[in-house]
C-alpha cells in the first residue's frame, strides 16, 4: 500500500489518445473509474446507442463487443446475458451499473446477480462504459466476465414521441430540461405496452419517470437523481420441445397461462464530482426500493403431477449505499503519475426472500422463506505511471468483505428452526467473508499508431447467502462458497495502421474455482467444478467515409470444466416418488451447458446531412453445448434487424424492422427433465423458449 501510495500509477490522459491523432475529449461521470485500460474495454457514446433499432432497453448493451442479450419467460423478466463463453443467466458474472447505482441484486429470488434493465429509458443513457475481465481496481462483485457502466444525460431537447407496431406494441415518450436554481432540471415519462407474439399475450405495461438535477460545469458538479419503474405482465416459460411436436401447443403456445410476474424499483441517487489540476474527487450515494413477484412453471408436473410446479419467487428489499474515490495528479522520478484511492459500500436489507408452491397464482406450500442482511464493504487502491513514451504501468489491488445474516421464517411452533419444519436444511445463521484481489496492467506503444496491452487480475462473485449459510440440519444441503474467485489473463492489441479502420484483438483466458452454486430457482446447493474458458476477440469500425460507417465484432471461446463433471440426473431426483424417471439419465463430461462456442455482431450505420438515416444489424449466436458430454446443443442462429428514418425541422420518423427474414431461433435452449400432464415418467427433452419473429415497429417524434 505504501508502494501504491508513494506514486506507482497511471498517466491521467487516455490510452486512447495515444493510439489516435487528438479528438474532443469526453467527460466519463461514473465514480472512481480505473485508469486501468485494456483492448477490450471501451466506450459507447450516446449518438451510437441512439443510431440502431431497439428491441428492448437492454438492448444497449449489445454495443458491447461479443455481449448477447435474450429474453424468456416474459418480457418484464430480467434479461438473459451471454459474454466470454458465459450463460450469465441473469447476471451472475456481469456487473451492471446506472448512474453510479449497481443493477444486480445479490440473494435474489429468482437467480444470484439478478439484473433487471427495465427501468433504463434508452433515450437517457449517454454513454455505455465496458471493461471486460477482473483487471479494474474499483469493479468487485460480479465483475469476472466484463462490467458495463451506464450515465444518463443531463439535458435534453423537450419532445414528445409515440411509437407503435405489430403484436401490441405501444410507447410513449415525453422528455424535456429547463433552467432552474441555476442548474438544469430534467424530466422524462414512459408508458409502454406489448403483446409479443404469444398466444396467450405478454400483456406487458411498462411505467417510467425520472427527474434528474444538474448543477456545475464538466470540472466541478453535482446531480441528483429520482427514478421510479412499475411492470405487470404475463409470460409464456420456455416448454419441451415435444410439446410442440405433439402438437398439443404451438410454436408461440402456453402450458401455463397463469406464469407472470409484477416488479417496482424507485431510487435516488447523488453524485458529485470536483477536478482540477492536481486532483479529482468523486463522491455518489444511492438508495433503492425494488419489490418482484414472479410466477414460473419449468418442469410442469415433474414435482407434483396434481397441482402442477408453478411457484412464486418473491423478493423484496432496499438497497442502500455510497461510493467515494480520491485521484491525485503527480509525478515520480519526472514519469507522470496518477493515484487513486477508493471505497465503496453496499447493504441489501432483504425483507422477504422465499419460494412458494401456487396453482394459478395462488400460494398453496412453502418451500422456502428468508430474511436476509447483506452488506459488503471495500476499499481498493491503483497507481499508474508513464514511464516512458511507450512504457505505461498500472498496479491496482482490492480487499472486499462481506457479512450475510440470514433468518428462516419456516420454523416450528417453538420458534426452532430443523428440517422437519425446513426440509432444504434452516437457513439461519451468520457468515462473514473477504478476498483480495490484485491487478496489473502493461501497456506498450503506441508504434505506427498501434498499442500492447497485458492484463492480469483477480476477481470474484457472490454467492447467495441462503446457500452460504447453511445450518447443516439437512447434510444434503451442503454450504456454498461465499466468495468464488475469478483470476485472468489477456494480452491485446489496438491498431489505426489502415486509414479509417480502428481495430482491437485480444486473446484471454478465465479461470473460476471449485464451488457449490445456488439455484435459486429451486432453493438448493448443485455441484459445480473448476472451470477454464478461453477465446480470442476481435472488434473493427471501418469509417468509409464521413456518413457511412461499417462494424464487425466477433469472439470464438471455448468453456471447460478442468475435470469430467459429477454425473447429472437432469433433474431426476426432483421428480414424484409416484412417478421417477424410468431411465438412468447420469451424464459425464467436461462441456459447460450454454456456453456460446461464436458470438458475432456485424453491422451498419448511415447518417446523410440531408436527413435520412439507417442502420442494419446482423447477430450470430454460434451453436452451445446444452449438457456436459456435448450430446446435446442448441443450433446456431443468424438474425438481421434494421432501422430507416428521416429526420427534418422538428419532425423525425423511424421504422424499424426485427428478424427481417422471420428466422425460427430461439432466445433460450436447455436440457433437462419435465414431465406434462399425465405422462407416466418424466423425460428428459430440448426446452425451448421462441424468439421474436419478424416484428415492424414505427415511431413519431415532435421536438418542441
Amino acid at each position: 500500500m505504501a508502494l501504491l501510495l508513494s506514486g506507482f500509477t497511471a498517466h491521467c490522459a487516455e490510452t486512447a489518445d495515444l493510439l489516435v491523432e487528438p479528438l474532443d475529449s469526453i467527460t466519463v461521470v461514473a465514480t472512481g473509474v480505473s485508469n486501468m485500460t485494456a483492448a477490450s474495454a471501451g466506450d459507447i457514446s450516446h449518438a451510437q446507442m441512439q443510431a440502431e433499432p431497439l428491441l428492448r432497453p437492454a438492448a444497449i448493451l449489445e454495443n458491447i463487443p461479443g455481449l448477447i442479450v435474450t429474453q424468456h419467460s416474459g418480457e418484464g423478466k430480467a434479461n438473459q446475458y451471454f459474454l466470454r463463453a458465459f450463460n450469465l443467466d441473469h447476471g451472475t458474472d456481469l456487473a451492471l451499473e446506472v448512474d453510479d447505482m449497481p443493477v444486480n441484486m445479490p440473494t435474489h429470488a429468482h437467480g444470484q446477480g439478478y439484473s433487471d434493465f427495465n427501468f433504463v429509458i434508452p433515450e437517457l443513457a449517454a454513454d455505455l462504459h465496458y471493461k471486460k475481465g477482473p483487471y479494474y481496481a474499483d469493479e468487485g462483485d460480479f465483475a469476472t466476465a466484463g462490467t458495463a457502466r451506464a450515465g444518463l444525460v443531463n439535458e435534453v431537447p423537450s419532445s414528445a414521441a409515440v411509437g407503435f407496431g405489430e403484436e401490441g406494441y405501444r410507447r410513449g415518450l415525453f422528455m424535456g430540461s429547463t433552467g432552474v436554481f441555476g442548474g438544469t432540471l430534467l424530466g422524462a415519462g414512459e408508458v409502454y405496452h406489448n403483446d409479443g407474439p404469444f398466444d396467450v399475450p405478454d400483456d406487458y405495461n411498462r411505467l417510467n419517470g425520472v427527474a434528474r438535477f444538474f448543477r456545475g460545469d464538466a470540472q466541478d458538479y453535482f446531480t441528483l437523481t429520482a427514478m421510479a419503474y412499475s411492470g405487470k405482465w404475463n409470460s409464456t416459460d420456455q416448454v419441451p420441445l415435444r410439446a410442440i411436436a405433439e402438437g398439443l401447443i404451438d410454436r408461440f403456445g402456453s402450458l401455463n397461462p397463469t406464469d407472470g410476474g409484477v416488479s417496482t424499483r424507485s431510487s435516488l441517487s447523488f453524485s458529485r464530482v470536483k477536478r482540477t489540476d492536481d486532483d479529482q474527487l468523486q463522491v455518489s450515494a444511492y438508495l433503492i426500493r425494488y419489490k418482484l413477484d414472479l410466477w414460473s412453471t419449468f418442469t410442469y408436473y415433474l414435482r407434483d403431477p396434481i397441482n402442477g410446479d408453478q411457484m412464486l419467487q418473491h423478493d423484496d428489499r432496499v438497497v442502500y449505499g455510497f461510493k467515494a474515490s480520491k485521484s491525485w495528479f503527480t509525478s515520480i522520478f519526472g514519469a507522470p503519475t496518477t493515484n487513486l484511492i477508493g471505497v465503496q459500500a453496499r447493504i441489501d436489507d432483504i425483507k422477504d426472500v422465499g419460494i412458494f408452491s401456487t396453482v394459478e397464482r395462488q400460494i398453496i406450500g412453502t418451500t422456502q422463506n428468508a430474511g436476509v442482511l447483506e452488506s459488503n464493504g471495500a476499499l481498493y487502491a491503483e497507481s499508474s505511471t508513464q514511464w516512458l513514451e511507450h512504457l505505461q504501468t498500472i498496479l491496482g489491488v482490492r480487499e472486499d468483505q462481506f457479512d450475510f445474516d440470514v433468518k428462516d421464517k419456516m420454523l416450528n411452533p417453538d420458534g426452532s428452526c430443523n428440517i422437519n419444519s425446513d426440509p432444504l436444511g434452516c437457513d439461519t445463521g451468520t457468515q462473514r467473508a473477504s478476498i483480495f484481489s490484485p491487478k496489473l496492467g502493461l501497456i506498450l506503444g503506441p508504434w505506427a499508431k498501434t498499442t500492447y496491452f497485458i492484463n492480469i487480475g483477480d476477481g470474484y462473485h457472490s454467492n447467495d447467502a441462503r446457500g452460504v449459510t447453511r445450518s447443516g440440519q439437512n447434510p444434503d444441503q451442503s454450504p456454498v462458497t461465499p466468495l468464488t474467485r475469478a483470476t485472468s489473463g489477456e494480452v491485446g492489441v489496438a491498431t489505426r495502421i489502415i486509414p479509417n479502420l480502428d481495430t482491437r484483438l485480444d486473446v484471454f483466458e478465465l479461470k473460476l474455482k471449485s464451488e457449490l452454486v445456488f439455484d435459486g430457482d429451486a432453493g438448493v446447493t448443485s455441484p459445480s467444478g473448476a472451470t477454464t474458458r478461453t477465446g480470442i476477440e476481435w472488434g473493427s469500425t471501418y469509417h468509409i467515409n464521413d456518413w457511412l460507417s461499417a462494424e464487425l465484432n466477433t469472439a470464438f471461446t471455448r468453456a471447460r470444466f478442468d475435470h469430467n463433471s459429477a454425473p447429472d440426473d437432469l433433474g431426476c431426483a426432483d421428480a414424484a416418488p409416484s412417478n421417477p424417471c424410468t431411465l438412468a439419465l447420469g451424464i459425464v463430461g467436461r462441456y459447460i451447458p450454454n456456453s456460446p462456442t461464436n458470438v458475432t455482431n456485424v453491422g451498419l450505420t448511415a447518417q446523410r446531412d440531408s436527413g435520412w438515416f439507417g442502420a442494419l444489424r446482423a447477430r450470430h449466436f454460434g451453436e452451445s453445448p446444452l449438457v456436459e458430454d456435448d450430446s446435446a446443443k442448441s443450433p446456431a442462429y443468424t438474425t438481421v434487424d434494421a432501422q430507416i428514418g428521416f429526420h427534418a425541422a422538428k419532425w423525425l420518423a423511424a421504422l424499424d424492422v426485427f428478424n427481417i427474414a422471420n428466422v425460427k431461433w430461439n432466445d433460450i435452449e436447455y436440457y433437462y427433465v419435465s414431465r406434462l400432464r399425465n405422462e407416466a415418467s418424466p423425460v428428459a427433452d430440448y426446452v425451448v423458449h421462441p424468439g421474436v419473429p419478424r416484428t415492424v415497429r414505427a415511431r413519431l417524434q415532435y421536438q418542441f
